[in-house]
């Protein structure tokens, strides 16, 4: 067996998996950019996650390939990167790549100076010349002889890129704000979704979940019928459609297709965590069946096989199985649902589930994605049975259909536990909990905030991970995800943790001039020595989008109105970007309702429950010692006998 590299002492699952690759690789460090400059080399940075598919393929195709590693390890100095633990350093990358190329993704594939600048890059490289375009082998020879024939160019345009940079990052954004920019918003999203097949745009899709739930906002104070058409028309096609898993439960990352059918199969928690927020509230506002089965759907994928007993929610699990067989534990062929189901449930699930029709793998034909083609009153008319046959016999297929796959190889799953994400979790049970009433969503809700404070947060410092420091999304969404168990629970302790990670983010990433928050406030090597305000939903949500709502609800509970200060100047750093692209962060575009509309705090005790249930936008719930309810909207206060006074 081949000696490992120096990443088999790395942190990062992902790293680790490269640890037997004949590339010299590094992880980030001073040392890697240290030996660019001593042997004037061009440093190779490849940034992508344990979950990639096409990383995986990159990995086997060219970095096990022992030609290409030899040209790598004479010619440059590899940095190897896992995105989920260091964001920092692939966002400014990604951007970059995006803004010269027009494109992005995993595997991020950079070519950089020896003080880090980039001057060239891309995504996904092939070995060979293949697809027109260039194969990674004749890309490392060119990029090898252009450095030594043409290197003063190279640096020239580097310094040139690094310089637009940094001019970018100093411009300001700053405006004022007002209903007309939350209407541009709107309008713009409204326009942009597809009303036949659901989503936003055309393929790829992704779930795009904060743009549906501001609509759902949008719809309560509107009533308008094409609000609640896009609503439905999405809700109902990502949840009946492959992307996501029909025997298990969890969405998958997005859809390769326009009909939410054919999936790249990874599951992310960012994803679930802000999906399952969208349909707990979905189901508040539709009661509809559909969206309730989603949402317990993740819960229980994530109560089995995405969380620690002792708390926290992990980062991820794998597309593939094997050697590259994206999809491959979670497809069915017609043969296997032959051998494995009796003939009348085969016919049910052939019905239900779409068997050789939309779903059929584009590169393995035999190979179905289960998906809702017709629900269980459908089939029961096409065969003239009984519903409640139809759902017997679905129940039955499934149990067998699950326990089958379940002897399939399982995919890899990424154990890490991330602050921020475990945050927007901690806040999605929450907002389960509430529709629902699963004990087991507070208990992990409180137990994942338990440990994250206990483990990650020292000496008044919050770690992102174990040994790497917090960036303002942890502190902001962990803060999130305690003020919303502070409702719930009405747990002081827990108020005043959210309140303490705020402050403390202020201090740390608040910019005095331009406003907003800055994603980190370390320097490091290359384009981390720009500063970056992350305010675009990637397409989950953004800290300058999500920190504008959280301080708007610390000031309606504190009183203190330094929040709502804060909150406003946020909003007001990012208007004339979100004027000009409007898309940008539909996150941006809730925290900006909210700011007009006002937080609807409700204070209250023989009545807790029933208004902590009730659904109505930018809602938040105390306890006070009192007969009735006081309601605040905004800096009006009116007091009710009853919750039938109040209009919900």
């Amino acid at each position: 067996m081949r000696m490992p590299n120096r990443l088999i002492n790395a942190r990062s699952p992902y790293l680790r998996k490269s640890a037997y690759q004949p590339v010299d690789w590094y992880e980030w460090c001073e040392e890697a950019f240290e030996k660019a400059k001593r042997e004037d080399k061009p440093v190779l940075l490849s940034i992508g996650g344990v979950w990639c598919h096409w990383c995986h393929v990159m990995a086997k195709e060219s970095f096990e390939d022992p030609e290409i590693a030899k040209i790598i390890n004479e010619n440059f100095v590899a940095i190897k990167v896992d995105r989920d633990e260091r964001p920092d350093i692939d966002r400014r990358y990604q951007e970059t790549v995006i803004a010269l190329t027009g494109s992005g993704g995993w595997p991020l594939t950079a070519f950089l100076t020896p003080d880090g600048k980039l001057f060239f890059g891309g995504t996904y490289f092939p070995p060979e010349d293949r697809w027109g375009r260039p194969g990674l082998k004749s890309l490392l020879l060119r990029i090898s002889q252009l450095w030594r024939e043409e290197k003063e160019r190279i640096l020239k345009s580097a310094d040139h890129i690094f310089l637009e940079l940094q001019n970018y990052s100093s411009m300001t954004f700053k405006d004022f704000v007002d209903e007309e920019l939350l209407k541009r918003g709107i309008g713009a999203l409204l326009s942009s979704v597809d009303y036949e097949k659901g989503g936003i745009g055309s393929a790829p899709k992704f779930h795009h979940a904060k743009a549906f739930e501001l609509l759902l906002y949008h719809y309560y104070f509107t009533k308008e019928e094409i609000v609640k058409r896009a609503i439905i028309s999405s809700l109902d096609a990502m949840a009946k459609g492959g992307i996501y898993d029909h025997l298990l439960g969890g969405f998958f990352r997005y859809s390769t297709d326009d009909t939410w059918n054919i999936p790249h199969f990874e599951k992310m928690l960012y994803d679930n965590a802000e999906l399952l927020r969208l349909y707990s509230l979905a189901y508040q506002v539709f009661e509809n069946p559909l969206y309730e089965y989603v949402a317990k759907g993740i819960v229980n994928y994530y109560k089995l096989y995405g969380s620690d007993q002792e708390g926290g929610f992990y980062a991820s699990q794998d597309a593939d199985i094997g050697v590259l067989d994206e999809g491959g534990h979670y497809t069915f062929t017609s043969d296997e649902l032959r051998l494995l189901l009796d003939p009348e449930e085969l016919k049910v699930v052939k019905l239900y589930f779409g068997i050789d029709t939309r779903g059929r793998m584009p590169h393995h034909q035999h190979k179905n994605v289960l998906f809702i083609n017709m629900d269980a009153q459908q089939v029961s008319k096409v065969l003239d049975i009984p519903k409640e046959k139809v759902e017997e016999l679905l129940k039955s297929a499934k149990e067998k259909m699950l326990s089958y796959r379940n002897s399939r190889e399982i995919p890899y799953i990424d154990k890490t536990i991330y602050t921020g994400w475990n945050g927007l979790m901690i806040d999605a049970l929450c907002v389960y909990y509430k529709v629902f009433q699963d004990e087991w969503s507070l208990l992990m809700a409180e137990k994942t905030a338990n440990r994250l404070i206990k483990e990650r947060y020292r000496d008044g410092s919050l770690d992102h991970t174990d040994g790497v420091s917090g960036y303002s999304e942890d502190y902001i969404y962990l803060s999130q995800g305690l003020l919303s168990l502070f409702e719930i629970t009405q747990n002081r302790t827990y108020l005043d943790m959210a309140k303490e990670l705020l402050d403390k983010a202020i201090e740390l990433f608040w910019d005095d001039q331009g406003w907003g928050f800055f994603d980190t406030h370390q320097k490091g090597e290359g384009l981390l020595l720009i500063k970056h305000k992350p305010i675009q939903d990637t397409p989950i949500q953004s800290v300058n989008g999500t920190s504008p709502y959280l301080l708007l609800l610390m000031e309606a509970i504190t009183g203190d109105t330094k929040y709502g200060e804060y909150a406003e100047k946020n909003l007001m750093a990012f208007s004339r970007f979100m004027r000009e692209m409007p898309m940008a962060s539909h996150s941006y575009l809730i925290s900006l309702y909210a700011f007009l509309r006002g937080v609807f705090k409700v204070e209250t005790d023989g009545y807790f429950w029933e208004m902590m249930k009730a659904f109505r936008p930018f809602k938040l719930v105390v306890k006070g010692h009192m007969k009735g309810l006081l309601v605040c909207e905004g800096k009006v206060c009116k007091s009710y006998s009853s919750p039938e006074e109040i209009e919900l």
